[in-house]
């Protein structure tokens, strides 16, 4: 368990992160350690993009970074840059990994493969060398890009949306009950107990008091079910922790149970009713039914006429989520989703019956 001890300053520092790169960083853990991954999205997610990956891991020399990756708990801290924007961008994200001194990048390097050696075998000669050669951090960076263009990007936008919805969540649970509903929803692996944030970590026992930097928080799909923490002595502590609506990224279309509300006000009109457990935008709306975002507005015009659903502008989307008259009539005939984990087992077994 890793715990952090904060003052009142930090309390007014926390921020929200959505980084491309850190979402590269913990599928290619997954990659490297299945054994340590067997269970959860990242998993799944590399179930389900099995030829993809073994394509990329076919054509690519992926060893060094793999071999970091698989090093245990700990691998170099240069490889998830501290972002200022609350959503990077995979281009800048990399150019900072890129750019990072030599001097630094290497005793990371150093410290990981330090961390490894008494379980794994000595290094293959070639792997080491670029590992500890001058552009290693240039090398590693390119190979982040490939896992990203051939395993994430194609569904960045959908997993955005996921990403979105839960800083939306979590900001307006922070409004409604302060730190503690911001946290609330994360028990067991993020507890606060005030002044402390105790955050689950498999195999790591630490505290650290904080400086008055704050703490950044970065949602994640692929984190579940587990949490991590970067504790970097030059920037905020920053925390990892698994994204809610994991579980919407593995359904090719929505849940309908609510047949007999569909007889009344239509199919595709009671499957948008039902998604809107978190408020969502068309764009994000016309990606999950595959449909434009015309023909998704017209949906939800007719849904906020009849005074099921409303709308409210964020930054430069217009965001809708149920009303009570909604939430009045779905009740009793949408059968809520489980836990993420029966969620995505559903998912790939209902995904696997539709291919056979």
């Amino acid at each position: 368990m890793v715990t952090l001890v904060f003052s009142l300053s930090d309390a007014l520092r926390y921020r929200f992160i959505i980084s491309p790169v850190g979402e590269v960083v913990t599928l290619t853990r997954a990659m490297a350690m299945p054994d340590s991954f067997k269970e959860g999205s990242p998993a799944a997610w590399l179930r389900r993009h099995e030829l993809a990956r073994r394509r990329l891991e076919r054509e690519h020399d992926l060893r060094p970074m793999l071999t970091l990756m698989a090093a245990g708990r700990y691998y170099p801290d240069f490889l998830t840059p501290a972002g200022e924007a609350g959503v990077g961008d995979i281009e800048h994200e990399l150019d900072e990994v890129r750019a990072m001194p030599e001097g630094r990048a290497r005793a990371e390097i150093e410290r990981t493969l330090a961390t490894a050696r008494p379980t794994f075998a000595p290094l293959e000669p070639e792997v080491e060398r670029q590992l500890c050669s001058p552009g290693a951090p240039a090398r590693l960076a390119d190979q982040l890009m490939l896992v990203w263009q051939k395993l994430v990007e194609p569904s960045w936008l959908r997993i955005r949306d996921v990403l979105d919805r839960d800083v939306l969540h979590r900001s307006r649970a922070l409004a409604r009950g302060g730190l503690a509903g911001l946290f609330g929803g994360l028990a067991p692996l993020i507890v606060l107990e005030e002044p402390e944030l105790r955050i689950q970590c498999c195999g790591v026992v630490e505290t650290r008091t904080l400086d008055g930097r704050g703490v950044v928080l970065r949602p994640s799909v692929f984190a579940w079910p587990y949490t991590a923490v970067t504790l970097d002595e030059t920037r905020a502590p920053e925390v990892f922790y698994p994204a809610r609506g994991v579980a919407s990224l593995f359904w090719r279309v929505p849940h309908d149970g609510v047949a007999a509300l569909a007889t009344l006000i239509g199919k595709t009109r009671a499957q948008v009713l039902a998604i809107l457990d978190e408020p969502m935008h068309t764009s994000g709306l016309a990606r999950i039914f595959g449909r434009s975002p015309g023909n998704i507005a017209d949906h939800l015009k007719a849904l906020r006429a009849a005074g099921l659903i409303e709308r409210a502008r964020v930054g430069r989307n217009v965001i809708y989520s149920r009303t009570p008259l909604g939430e009045a009539l779905l009740a009793g005939v949408s059968p809520r989703t489980g836990d993420a984990r029966a969620s995505i087992a559903l998912a790939e077994r209902v995904e696997e019956h539709a291919s056979a």
